[in-house]
């Protein structure tokens, strides 16, 4: 049975216009490097449960790359961080993800029209995001230690925050994943991973009408 994860990611890469061969091993040997994890055990098959952290995303794109004009197609993301080496679409057992701002319901919905689970925190003093990290950590948590496993966890963000919960999903012999821009991925990450994959924000953007 096709989970609503993996139907929302297939849909939004069939979409995409495809790569000449050439180009596509160009991609692959820019975009993928190894982690320091040990090895994961065998995986029981090839889908993926991603987890997005929205604020560290965002935040990333916009203050290094396009602006403040920029917004995500939540879809379109779907579908780049669970593809593989080979730029195959891997089935989605599950996606969450978590923010604060904006503080609109319509963006929000957005996301769970696209297949995710939506965490939603609140602004602290300073307008600092509180609670939205937390809950996507109790949410691998959970995932690797209520599903059936071991499987892979693709974490797009890039906070330090995550090693705890990594390695928990280590210690069940899990394989880590994280997609993030080409900047702001901590370097206290790269013992808990292993393979990290850069995304291109372009891939993702919202191109509106």
């Amino acid at each position: 049975m096709v989970s609503k994860y993996s139907k929302k990611a297939s849909e939004n890469a069939a979409k995409k216009p495809s790569k000449n061969r050439s180009s596509a091993k160009k991609a692959d040997k820019e975009t993928f490097r190894t982690g320091r994890a040990g090895a994961h055990a065998e995986l029981i098959d090839r889908r993926v449960h991603v987890f997005v952290d929205d604020q560290n995303l965002f935040y990333g794109i916009t203050n290094h790359e396009k602006g403040k004009g920029f917004r995500i197609d939540f879809g379109q993301m779907l579908a780049e961080v669970c593809r593989d080496t080979e730029g195959n679409v891997c089935p989605v057992a599950s996606a969450y993800i978590a923010g604060v701002i904006p503080d609109d319901d319509s963006f929000w919905k957005a996301a769970e029209a696209k297949g995710f689970t939506v965490r939603r925190g609140y602004l602290g003093s300073g307008n600092r995001s509180k609670q939205d990290d937390a809950f996507l950590i109790a949410e691998i948590v959970e995932t690797v230690w209520s599903q059936e496993g071991p499987a892979t966890i693709v974490l797009v963000a890039g906070d330090s925050d995550y090693v705890p919960a990594l390695m928990k999903s280590l210690g069940k012999g899990w394989r880590n994943e994280v997609a993030f821009i080409n900047r702001g991925i901590s370097i206290a990450l790269e013992p808990q991973v292993h393979e990290f994959r850069t995304l291109n924000a372009g891939d993702f953007e919202l191109l509106r009408k």
